[in-house]
């Protein structure tokens, strides 16, 4: 299939799922730090709703499908049980709750049903609401060893490279893939010791959606640090808004190979607006594949949790997709953790658990 092709069939899958390119509701963002009117967003999405305790300066914002909780000039919110941190206080001004970015995508992904096709751009949010898509049957699983070739990734003291053991990984949890899912296509990005560009990885992986099915995408890579203190696993998957600025640099260092410039216009397409619905089953793959992860691995590798960043690689694919940092190569004992062939086919196994924890959930 020719790039010209491929260009078709995308802007035909994101007119069919994510609405049209150009969505129809527009909100002006407020400030440098892009805070969003909840009342904007209240009047276009309907049956959302909010109160406020004034004495004890606690909020929420609500659906019928449940309930966002947060306290005036504090930094966390409430969901589902659950307290998350956000990167910015939620401000009320004039009766008004003025919403920072990862609070308005919790709204989007965690609050809301269906689903929402919506980009934070650089004087507004951009946002267009589409019905929720039944999930289909798991047709394809894309398994991405990390780097190749003239990028080793990082490495460790003694020499071992990310490439080599993301791509070890990757070989055992594709002959495990195949073992339990016989009927599944389980598809390699690279097999061997060579370069694949980042915008090449997602367009295997999106080749694959127009087969039919569910199609899974999981990227796997060894985490750095100028700290050889730091060390622990961590299951990311695609927002922009990153947990942490630790998950900022993280998504700027995996970012930082791509391969030439610009791509084709098919990539640049993919590159704008996101979808909550695919957000919201990375999410639930990411928790299922960090629980399992936690469950098989641990003391050797401890968990450092879930969370969100922007990388290309994710970004590019469209479908649910994740990225697992599987420990830290500038860690002396876990990098010799990492190199054990023992070690990787747990990994490899504790992966493919999550993913059959993920086919067994409900959204």
């Amino acid at each position: 299939m020719d790039k010209d092709q491929i260009l078709l069939w995308g802007l035909g899958f994101l007119l069919l799922f994510s609405g049209p390119v150009f969505a129809d509701s527009r909100i002006q963002t407020i400030g440098k730090n892009g805070y969003v009117s909840f009342e904007e967003i209240r009047k276009k999405i309907p049956g959302l709703q909010s109160k406020f305790e004034s004495a004890t300066l606690v909020g929420s914002i609500s659906h019928a499908s449940g309930e966002i909780r947060f306290r005036i000039g504090a930094s966390f919110y409430a969901i589902n049980g659950s307290l998350e941190k956000t990167n910015l206080p939620v401000v009320y001004k004039e009766k008004d709750f003025l919403l920072p970015p990862d609070l308005v995508e919790a709204i989007f992904v965690r609050l809301l049903p269906g689903d929402v096709s919506y980009e934070f751009k650089e004087d507004e949010l951009v946002f267009d609401l589409l019905p929720k898509a039944e999930r289909l049957k798991l047709s394809a699983i894309i398994v991405d060893a990390g780097h190749g070739g003239k990028d080793p990734g990082t490495s460790s003291d003694k020499g071992t490279q990310e490439k080599l053991v993301s791509l070890q990984v990757a070989r055992f949890l594709k002959k495990f893939l195949n073992k339990v899912y016989p009927e599944v296509r389980v598809i390699l990005t690279r097999s061997n010791d060579s370069f694949i560009e980042l915008e090449r990885r997602s367009e295997i992986a999106n080749r694959e959606i127009q087969k039919g099915g569910s199609v899974l995408f999981v990227s796997l890579h060894c985490n750095a640090s100028i700290s050889s203190d730091v060390n622990g696993f961590e299951v990311y998957y695609l927002s922009q808004t990153p947990s942490t600025e630790t998950a900022r640099e993280v998504s700027l260092f995996e970012n930082g190979i791509s391969g030439k410039k610009g791509g084709t216009s098919y990539g640049k397409i993919q590159a704008g607006m996101m979808s909550s619905m695919i957000q919201r089953r990375s999410r639930l793959l990411a928790r299922s594949v960090e629980s399992e992860m936690k469950k098989n691995l641990g003391p050797k590798i401890l968990s450092r949790g879930v969370k969100k960043a922007d990388f290309s690689v994710l970004r590019g694919s469209l479908m649910p997709a994740i990225l697992v940092e599987m420990g830290y190569l500038t860690h002396n004992k876990e990098s010799e953790v990492l190199a054990d062939k023992t070690h990787q086919v747990k990994l490899a196994k504790s992966i493919l658990e999550g993913v059959r924890a993920y086919e067994l959930a409900k959204d």
